[in-house]
This record gives structure tokens, C-alpha cells and sequence, in this order.
């Protein structure tokens, strides 16, 4: 007598796939349900409901009396010329500002690895400049950065015989200033992830290596990246989010200028929902929901280019 098919199939009798199942519902999922609920409540309503938003003419100003208009606001923002703008700004500002900081950060970890004198020290002083709120690191280097006689570093420059920089008023500097800024405080973030993935690497896979003859390039070609691998994924994700999505640093240090040099998109979504329109305090709420929606959706694809590449080749050391 020959077996059900499901079971020729699967190799299972219905009954163990039955219990399976039951095992399956049965287990953690009591437990999961309330985090779940919440992540329902706080990301997925808000998300479907910014979503609704992007597709209506809603303002500030009438609320209760929005209109279905459809894609119109996606039309007129990728039409609107200080829109792409900000689109180009916030680009160069990201891959610029996320390739720098990895850089920075990981040779900071490899250097606060080795057994140095007062590594801790170093470690907490560089530390700072991520725990500090972007706001406060904002006016911080306003201060520091200061185009009158006030400005620390200016004045620095001009003690050496180099004429004041104008940090803040020409257009190219201040780009380059608000950049240099965000990796000043981003490579501390990156810093802190490799330098936890780097105490997890047997040394004695290191020391092998080094009997071996490896030198310190092809210890870590072939034995620390690939092993860092998903933690530097999960790293360069965090930080291409929170730099695309950069807003309390571009209002505390230049305002989006000099003009609108150095607009970021979440800054320009700010100003259009809540403040952009003819009437001041009249805010396009629509409009200002559909960038956030374009907002979401480059971060995404840059999280599954991340994912998919997987940075560095897995499982090849």
C-alpha cells in the first residue's frame, strides 16, 4: 500500500505535520504578540497613514478638508527645482559623508584594539562626539567655526598668517563644513561597532596567521573583514539612514544655507509640511508626506543593496 501523497512529498505523515504546526503556533508567538501589537501601532499605522497622506492636498491650515489628489504632489516635487536640489545635496552628502566615517571610525577601532596607554581614555573622548544631540554639535561648531573675530578656529588661522575661511557664507565651504562635521561625529558610531567586532575575533586565529607569515594587510583582508562582515553591514545601514535622514545638524549649523546650499531633504520636509507655503505658518502637509515617503523608500533600497552586496564577500576569507 503506497503512502498519501503528501507524505511521499514531504517524507511526513499528516499527523507530524499537524503537530508540527501546532508546535509552530503554540510557541513564542504568545509571548511576540505585544511586541508586535506595538509595532503595529507606532510604525506600521503611521507608515500606512504618511502613505494616505502623500496622495492628498492636506495643509496645516484645513486638516479636516483634505482632497484624494493622487501622484499630484510626487509630480510637483520631482518637478520643483529646490527639490532636486536637496535630492543632489543629500546624495553627495550620504555616500560622501558614510564612506569617510567607515573609514575613519574602523582605523580608529584598529588603533584602540591594540594594547595602547590610556586606550580608555581615547575611547570615551572620541565617544562623546556621538553622544552629544546633532543639535548641540550643531551650534557647537557654529561657534568654533565662527567667520568674525569670535570664531576659535579662524582665529587659530590667522594667529598662523592664513587669512579667514568663510566657513558658513561661501556656498562650496559650507557644504564641505556640514560634511566634515557629520564625520567628525558618525566615525565615533562606526568606531564603537568595530571596535565590539574586533574583541570577538579569536587571537588565535591572528596568531596562526602571523606564524604563518601573514603580514598585517593580509591578517586583515583574510581573516578580520570577512569575519566582520554582517557587523559592518548592519553598521553602514544604521549610518546611511541616520545621515539621509540628517535634520537637527543642518538646522543648527548652517539652516540649509548659504540660499539653500545645504538643504537636505529632511530638512526641506520639515519646511514644506510645516512652514513652506505663501501664507507663513501655512504648511503643505501632502507634499511634505510624499518626501517623506521618497525618503523611506532610498533608504530601503540602499538597506537591501547593502543586504544583497553584503559589503565584503561572505564566506571567502
Amino acid at each position: 500500500m503506497h503512502p498519501p501523497a503528501a507524505a511521499r512529498t514531504t517524507g511526513r505523515t499528516l499527523p507530524e505535520r499537524a503537530d508540527r504546526l501546532y508546535r509552530f503556533v503554540a510557541g513564542p508567538w504568545t509571548w511576540l504578540l505585544p511586541a508586535f501589537a506595538l509595532l503595529l501601532l507606532f510604525r506600521a499605522y503611521p507608515m500606512a497613514h504618511q502613505a494616505w497622506l502623500s496622495l492628498t492636498d492636506m495643509r496645516t491650515a484645513t486638516i479636516g478638508q483634505a482632497r484624494f489628489v493622487g501622484p499630484d504632489n510626487y509630480r510637483f516635487i520631482f518637478t520643483d527645482p529646490a527639490f532636486q536640489g536637496s535630492l543632489g545635496f543629500t546624495f553627495a552628502f550620504t555616500v560622501t559623508s558614510v564612506a569617510a566615517s567607515f573609514l575613519l571610525g574602523f582605523a580608529l577601532a584598529l588603533l584602540l584594539n591594540r594594547p595602547l596607554r590610556g586606550r580608555s581614555l581615547y575611547r570615551t573622548l572620541i565617544l562623546t562626539s556621538w553622544v552629544i544631540s546633532p543639535l548641540i554639535v550643531g551650534y557647537m561648531w557654529q561657534m568654533l567655526l565662527n567667520e568674525s573675530s569670535a570664531g576659535v578656529v579662524n582665529g587659530m588661522l590667522r594667529s598662523l598668517g592664513v587669512g579667514p575661511v568663510r566657513w558658513f557664507s561661501d556656498p562650496d565651504t559650507a557644504r564641505a563644513s556640514v560634511i566634515l562635521v557629520d564625520i567628525w561625529r558618525s566615525s565615533a558610531y562606526i568606531m564603537v561597532f568595530m571596535l565590539g567586532g574586533l574583541q570577538t575575533i579569536p587571537r588565535e586565529l591572528l596568531e596562526a596567521a602571523m606564524i604563518d607569515g601573514a603580514n598585517a594587510w593580509e591578517r586583515l583582508r583574510h581573516i578580520t573583514l570577512p569575519l566582520l562582515t554582517n557587523l559592518i553591514t548592519v553598521a553602514l545601514i544604521f549610518t546611511t539612514i541616520a545621515t539621509f535622514n540628517v535634520y537637527e545638524l543642518i538646522v543648527s549649523l548652517t539652516g540649509g544655507g548659504p540660499g539653500r546650499a545645504t538643504m537636505t531633504i529632511g530638512y526641506q520636509m520639515f519646511r514644506t509640511a510645516f512652514g513652506g507655503g505663501e501664507v507663513v505658518g501655512l504648511g503643505y502637509l501632502g507634499r511634505g508626506a510624499a518626501m517623506g515617503m521618497i525618503m523611506f523608500l532610498v533608504t530601503f533600497a540602499f538597506t537591501v543593496a547593502y543586504l544583497r552586496l553584503g559589503v565584503f564577500r561572505r564566506g571567502r576569507p
